[in-house]
This record gives C-alpha cells, structure tokens and sequence, in this order.
C-alpha cells in the first residue's frame, strides 16, 4: 500500500496525521519514527499546505489519492493500528516531558526564593540586632554623659558655694587689710621724717 512506502513522498500521511489533530512537531516526530528523512518530511508538509491539497487528497489522479469502495474498504491493518497507539504513547511522552521540565524549572525557581528569602531574613535579622545593639550602647552612653552632667552641676555648686565664701571672707578681711596698709604707710612716713631729722 502506498501509505506506507517508505520510498514515497509521505503527504497522505502528512495529511491523515493532521486529520487527526496532530500537529506539525508531532507528525515530524512520528514520520521520522517511521523511517522518513527530514528532507522527506519537509517537502510532504510543504506540498500539504500547498493550495487545495487538502481539498484534492483523495480525489484521483495519484496511486496514494485513489479513493476505496466500500466492499474494498478493509480493516485497519495491525501496523496502522500500532502506529496510531504510538502516536498517542508519544504525545502523553512528549507531555509527561513537558511537564516534568517545566516542574522542574518551577521548583528550580521556587528553591531560589526560599534561598533568597533566607538569605534576607538572616542579613534582616543581623541588621535588627545591630540596631538593638546601637539603641544600647546609645542608652549607655546618654546616661553617662547625665551622671557626667550631674556630677559637674554637683561640682558647679561646690564651687559657687565656695566663691561665695571666698568673696565673704574678702569682704571681712580687705577693709582691715587697707586699714593696715593705711597704718604702715604712715608709719614709714613718721621714719623717713625721723630720718631726715636726725641729719
């Protein structure tokens, strides 16, 4: 039969796998299985789009294309029936393999989230403690420099406390010490005069 001939051109099985719902990938994936050269199936899907090819096929004019009586119709041959029970054992590999690279691609994916998200919950966390620790070391130093304040207004009012009883103590003794002053210098005038007078 010239469906199967691997010599021919294979448009009629181009255009019965298409009849099908197969796609061109897949009837490319399925002719080459059958033993067909890409070239072959190249030129078979070409002529297959060509204008009006699917209208003619089965119109005569070509052996493949001869239509069949009824009374000549015979069963699917046993090798048609295999190959049409592999062309759907290929399209559930071919989506099982789909689906599992997609899966994973996703779960690729999904492992570089959980990592990413680890990685900035750690660098958050060390960021949060650094911040404890800033917010302690700025409370230790904010109550040092108070006691540091409190000592100084401490020392501050010693000294006011002292200046005051400095400036009290000058106040008391500075108008007997000019008295005193006032006393030796005349005394030393009463001596110069005794001086001079003795000369």
């Amino acid at each position: 039969m010239a469906l199967f001939d691997k010599k021919a051109s294979p448009v009629s099985e181009v255009l019965q796998l298409r009849q099908q719902g197969l796609t061109d990938d897949i009837i490319v994936d399925e002719l080459s299985q059958r033993g067909y050269q890409q070239q072959q199936i190249s030129e078979a899907i070409a002529q297959a789009d060509a204008p009006g090819q699917g209208s003619d096929y089965g119109m005569p004019g070509s052996p493949e294309a001869m239509p069949m009586m009824p009374q000549e119709m015979p069963s699917a041959p046993p090798s048609y029936q295999g190959d049409v029970n592999n062309i759907y054992e290929r399209m559930e590999e071919i989506a099982e393999s789909m689906i599992d690279a997609k899966w994973d691609d996703l779960i690729a994916e999904v492992k570089k989230v959980i990592e990413w998200k680890s990685k900035t919950e750690e660098k958050q966390n060390k960021l949060q403690y650094d911040v404890d620790k800033l917010k302690e070391d700025f409370k230790l130093l904010h109550e040092a420099v108070l006691g540091k304040l409190e000592d100084y207004d401490t020392r501050m009012r010693d000294v006011g406390t002292e200046l005051k009883a400095v400036g009290k103590v000058f106040k008391d003794v500075i108008p007997t010490f000019v008295d005193n002053v006032k006393e030796l210098s005349a005394v030393k005038e009463d001596l110069k005069k005794r001086h001079s007078g003795h000369k």
